[in-house]
């Protein structure tokens, strides 16, 4: 066990390390090492992951606790929390004494607009990885089509369309 909460706890620093532009970005990488590379979770475990991150208040990140704790159990879940958290807090710290330099830093600021598109093809990637896992049959293809129109035609807001489409889901059954 001591074995397997060292290589969650380097998984998910190196996560939480490596990965920019919010939790749905880091998606796939999270897939590809714990799905992947450590077998940790299959797929289907990973998919009720990424959705138990988006139906809980807070960062999808949360993903990271619950990976933990099938992993290895409560200290699983601490170790996956903290490691994927830590990085991040470690560079606001540094990085708090530095912001007004780097607002006025020209070069720093186109850097970070391009950075920004780049999320775009990022959150793509998310999306098709969930997409491939989730959509498997017309059932669920329709879920999420009645889910787009309210999300992009309506201005639903979001929480409602994935209680809307969990209650769908659960009526319709398997």
């Amino acid at each position: 066990m001591i074995n397997t909460l060292f290589k969650l706890s380097w998984v998910f620093l190196k996560i939480g390390t490596l990965t920019f532009g919010g939790g749905i970005v880091i998606i796939p990488m999270v897939e590809n090492e714990v799905v992947n590379n450590y077998g940790w979770l299959t797929k289907a475990q990973f998919i009720d992951a990424v959705t138990l991150g988006q139906i809980t208040p807070g960062p999808v990140i949360i993903s990271a606790t619950f990976i933990g704790y099938k992993t290895c159990g409560i200290w699983g879940a601490i170790v996956a929390t903290a490691s994927v958290i830590l990085p991040s807090f470690v560079m606001i710290c540094l990085a708090t004494a530095a912001i007004k330099k780097f607002r006025e830093n020209k070069v720093l600021a186109n850097f970070l607009r391009g950075a920004r598109v780049a999320v775009i093809g990022m959150v793509f990637d998310a999306s098709v990885s969930i997409g491939r896992s989730s959509l498997v049959d017309l059932k669920t293809a329709l879920i999420a089509a009645a889910s787009i129109i309210c999300l992009f035609k309506y201005k639903v807001n979001p929480i409602w369309v994935l209680l809307g489409a969990g209650i769908v889901g659960l009526v319709l059954g398997g």
